[in-house]
């Protein structure tokens, strides 16, 4: 393995512990990019974010935070309101709590890329191994 792979992995793993704690926290902002032969994707998020059970949607972002998710080149946006509601933007539906059945499908597989990672991340802890 070259040593650009190495430091990707090493960058990749210090973005998954901070995942962990930036979601049981409620601070900071996590990012996480990665560009695998072309396929490219990008997860950003801030502030207290809350996952339904089934890990395919958000329940509630605080005041002030949010979720960006790109995969090669299509996006979803989601920031909690005043009010407490997730606002949306996703292909071209700027602040709606509703999303259409690709914008649920999109959020979903989002979702699950996050806390796939989170997962990782907390099983390594668990039996004492670096994540990477």
């Amino acid at each position: 393995m070259n040593i650009y792979k190495k430091m990707q992995i090493a960058v990749l793993g210090v973005a998954l512990a901070a995942i962990t704690t930036s979601c049981h926290h409620g601070r900071g902002t996590t990012i996480i990019s990665s560009d695998d032969n072309g396929s490219t994707k990008r997860i950003e998020y801030s502030g207290k974010v809350v996952f339904s059970k089934d890990k395919t949607g958000i329940n509630y972002i605080s005041e002030g935070g949010y979720v960006k998710f790109e995969r090669n080149g299509k996006k979803i946006e989601a920031e909690g309101d005043s009010k407490g509601k997730v606002v949306y933007d996703y292909d071209g539906g700027y602040g709606t709590t509703e999303l259409n059945a690709d914008g649920k499908q999109f959020l979903a597989e989002a979702v699950q890329e996050i806390t796939r990672q989170q997962e990782k991340v907390a099983a390594d802890k668990k039996n004492n191994k670096a994540p990477f």
